[in-house]
């Protein structure tokens, strides 16, 4: 019969064991999803000024490592904190039954331990910490080494980079040493401590038994359950040290869900623009007390095309970041169609506009698959179609496999010129009210110039245009022409009108041209 209960036993244990492990890690796996979502969900939807200070590997770190050391502890915590709570409550039940007295002395050790480990638990989260930034500042190491490979080979910065990579790990090491010089004070306390319990026994047990308070029977029993009692305690103190690991990759992790950078996406939706935008004593600045934009009041018409000139660092990028209310004014207003920007739900007002970058930025996939990214569901007839307006269709097809071509990662498979096609393409796919261009043409070849020119036009076309020229070439086909210094606004005209005045703007023109320009009379 005992035999018998005995495996029915080992069958249950089994049994409850395998239910435990499936739900405990079930549970840990739902919580690791949901952080990593809430994490990469701030990331992605952070305003701007989120990213000033902030790396792409460290980011990366986490969302992967410390979400990961997180689920490591949640999993092995319940299954082991479960089963360790579960023991001491059976053996504290048993020793209580045998005798009170002595019971009380075994838990006299609880007192120092936990002692111990508050005194330590600072220090050891601490050294943590400092390997958790470690690992992030590795990750930031090899992604930018990885993303730069071509520049780092161009500039033969293979050692400095290789160096960075060392000094890195060298910092993970020191900071895991740290670690284990605490742990290491930290341990053996804790074994002297849960050890104490045992002497207890002995000393008041044995002067029990020997004054025939208590048989030698009951001090025996005792002593087993004092050892099993260390047991479950030096489980969970072992857990403590990864609780302190965890807990660091929480302060990381946190640190970024908290962050006040958040965009907010109320406000009025718009579904349609006719396009008149309007700049309001408008003031900016990144840094407080040195101003971008200075009092900037400019009114762009529907259907009109204006062109931002100056040199870099003027505040014309600046301009087109407001317009698509990547920042907001720090003085003044922008309008759109009448309405306060402001008061304008971002995500539709960016639905109506959009933005052609200096550096266009592929997704890895086909290159039909990174223009329909600007309108989701799209079919590849409508891009074609698209493609054929813009008059890049047979330049497309001439690739090694037209649209299927893959870009690779960010476009590395690309020309610099094909991938501007491609970013004019997603722009007109999108169909929108107002389109910015951001110096679109100052780093495509002459070959492709003459391509990517026709199809900026051709995406112009009825729609209120900004462009940032750095080649002036292009700003012949402007409406107006706004000259940019030192964030204000020192000319505005028409092209001609510009070169007659034989100001700045003539200035900037010709230091492009091989032979100053012959004004037209």
């Amino acid at each position: 019969m005992i035999a018998s209960l005995y495996l029915i036993a080992l069958v249950l244990q089994w049994l409850f064991t395998t239910v435990q492990t499936y739900y405990v890690e079930k549970f840990g796996q739902s919580v690791l999803e949901e952080l990593r979502a809430r994490i990469h969900k701030k990331i992605i939807t952070a305003n701007i000024d989120f990213f000033k200070d902030k790396k792409t590997g460290d980011l990366v770190s986490r969302i992967i490592n410390d979400t990961g050391m997180v689920n490591d502890v949640l999993v092995s915590g319940l299954l082991g904190g479960i089963g360790s709570t579960l023991s001491l409550v059976g053996i504290i039940g048993a020793m209580l039954y045998l005798d009170v007295k002595l019971t009380l002395v075994v838990l006299l050790s609880v007192p120092v331990m936990v002692f111990v480990a508050k005194h330590f638990g600072g220090k050891i989260r601490t050294a943590y910490r400092q390997t958790r930034r470690e690992i992030a500042r590795i990750s930031s190491v090899v992604e930018e080494g990885v993303s730069g490979i071509e520049t780092v080979k161009a500039f033969g910065q293979e050692r400095k980079v290789e160096e960075e990579f060392e000094e890195a790990s060298k910092g993970a090491v020191r900071a895991y040493i740290k670690v284990a010089f605490y742990m290491g004070l930290f341990w053996p306390l804790m074994n002297i401590s849960s050890l104490l319990s045992i002497v207890l026994v002995l000393a008041y047990g044995g002067y029990l038994a020997y004054m025939g308070a208590i048989s030698v029977g009951t001090v025996v029993a005792f002593i087993q359950y004092t050892q099993r009692f260390r047991g479950p305690i030096n489980e969970v103190v072992s857990m403590y040290d990864s609780l302190q690991s965890a807990l660091a990759a929480l302060e990381r992790i946190y640190e970024v869900i908290d962050d006040p950078n958040m965009e907010v996406f109320d406000g009025i939706r718009v579904e349609k623009l006719e396009g008149h935008v309007r700049f309001e004593n408008v003031w900016f600045w990144y840094e407080e007390g040195k101003p971008v934009l200075r009092n900037i009041n400019i009114d762009i018409p529907p259907g009109t095309t204006i062109a931002l000139v100056g040199k870099t660092g003027a505040g014309k990028t600046t301009m087109a970041n407001l317009i698509m209310r990547f920042y907001d004014p720090k003085r003044g207003r922008i309008l759109y169609d009448g309405l306060i920007g402001t008061g304008i739900n971002k995500e539709s007002l960016r639905s109506r506009i959009s933005y052609v970058p200096q550096e266009t930025y592929l997704f890895p996939g086909s290159v039909m698959e990174n223009i329909k990214i600007a309108k989701p569901g799209s079919t590849d007839e409508e891009v074609v179609n698209v493609c054929r307006q813009l008059g890049i269709h047979e330049f497309i097809e001439r690739l090694p496999k037209g649209y299927d071509t893959p870009a690779g990662e960010a476009g590395k498979l690309l020309s610099v010129g094909e991938k501007q096609l491609i970013s004019i393409a997603r722009a007109m796919l999108k169909n929108p009210d107002i389109v910015i261009l951001d110096e679109a043409l100052s780093s495509v070849d002459p070959k492709t110039e003459s391509l990517v020119q026709h199809a900026i036009l051709k995406l112009m076309e009825g729609r209120t245009s900004i462009i940032i020229a750095h080649r002036l070439t292009i700003t012949r086909h402007a409406d107006r022409i706004i000259v940019i210094d030192n964030g204000k606004i020192i000319e505005e005209g028409g092209f001609k009108d510009l070169l007659t005045r034989r100001g700045k703007f003539h200035e900037l023109y010709s230091s492009q041209m091989t032979v100053k320009p012959m004004v037209e009379r």
